[in-house]
């Protein structure tokens, strides 16, 4: 290969490289949760091409029709494969994002009936909170949303504690790994281990154990309440798996491409195994967990019961009449049975 062409080469993979960061700025920067993703990544093949236009204005040559068919197809094999480096590699990172709220942590450490928890898990350190009213009321193991962490969560759960639908029982909340005060790294395997673990500690204490996932943490949820034996489960807006995370964003993760999706807690393959009765808040409102995958879900469940609303976004489940009602009731079910 001649030195002039591997010049071109160099030139068409660096180019090619920062279209790709520009991607990332796009998708990181401008929009934390990935809405402008088709916009993203239109404005960054335009960039490319124009790139790529410029590197061929610096080319030599007489042979101009090789030079743009090599310039062209290299740029669009370079692109597509930064690009679907990036997707692989960074969208988790998006779903999953690893934060300690220092605020409600310190506001936690005075605040009554509550009690920090630190105890070593598989993959180290879990920390966590356990809001307690009673050693016979049952214990309500919490898994959070994405923004959320243990402190954030257990901080708005103890400021509404009456109002709402955990009223009544013991709950507790821990952090994911790297979450919070909690050590590891945070991954799909993680999450799943962490969820045996915290299991396994607050059984040691308490007898009877309900299980509740609100969004990414249905996943961990549904994959504990497959594994053990739980007195029930509870999900707010629920999602099949990882796939439909990823196509509500940018609906191109089909067939091969499936293989992009880096971050995948298949609830749908553990939820034939879940025995205990379950029940599931989803909205055709909601734009972050799409219904159909919702529903996806709540059909491989054997023992379901479904409130089903119109007009609540993702963020809106907990504060819902509605929800709260149907949940207060699916609670008391489980507890007298």
């Amino acid at each position: 290969m001649s030195s002039e062409r591997k010049s071109d080469i160099g030139r068409i993979v660096i180019y090619s490289a920062l279209s790709a960061v520009a991607v990332l700025c796009l998708w990181v920067l401008k929009n934390p949760r990935f809405q402008q993703i088709p916009a993203g990544l239109a404005v960054t093949g335009a960039v490319a091409l124009l790139i790529e236009i410029f590197i061929f204005s610096l080319v030599r040559g007489r042979r101009l029709i090789r030079k743009v068919i090599r310039i062209f197809l290299l740029s669009v094999v370079n692109v597509s494969v930064f690009t679907c480096g990036i997707i692989y590699f960074f969208a988790p990172a998006v779903i999953l994002q690893p934060h300690q709220d220092n605020e409600a942590y310190e506001s936690l450490k005075a605040a009554a009936l509550v009690e920090e928890l630190t105890f070593e898990g598989a993959n180290g350190k879990i920390n966590g909170w356990l809001y307690h009213v009673s050693d016979s009321a049952p214990v309500i193991l919490y898994f959070y949303g994405n923004y959320e962490t243990a402190s954030t969560a257990m901080k708005r759960i103890t400021a509404s504690y009456e109002s709402t639908a955990f009223n009544g029982f013991n709950v507790a909340v821990l952090d994911y790994p790297a979450y919070g005060n909690s050590e590891g790294r945070c991954t799909d395997e993680a999450l799943e281990q962490f969820a045996l673990d915290a299991f396994n500690e607050i059984k040691k204490h308490y007898r009877s154990v309900i299980v509740f996932g609100y969004s990414v943490g249905t996943g961990p949820a549904v994959y504990l309440a497959a594994e053990r034996e739980t007195d029930g489960l509870v999900l707010y807006a629920p999602y099949d798996n990882g796939a439909d995370l990823y196509n509500n964003v940018i609906d191109i993760f089909h067939g091969p491409l499936e293989a992009l999706v880096n971050f995948d807690i298949e609830s749908g393959k553990y939820a034939p195994d879940v025995t205990e009765n379950t029940f599931i808040a989803a909205s055709s409102g909601d734009r972050v967990i799409p219904l159909a995958s919702s529903l996806e879900l709540s059909g491989k469940l054997k023992n379901i019961s479904l409130y089903e609303a119109e007009d609540i976004g993702h963020n809106d489940f907990f504060s819902d009449a509605g929800v709260k009602a149907a949940t207060v009731k699916f609670l008391d079910g489980v507890t007298k049975k």
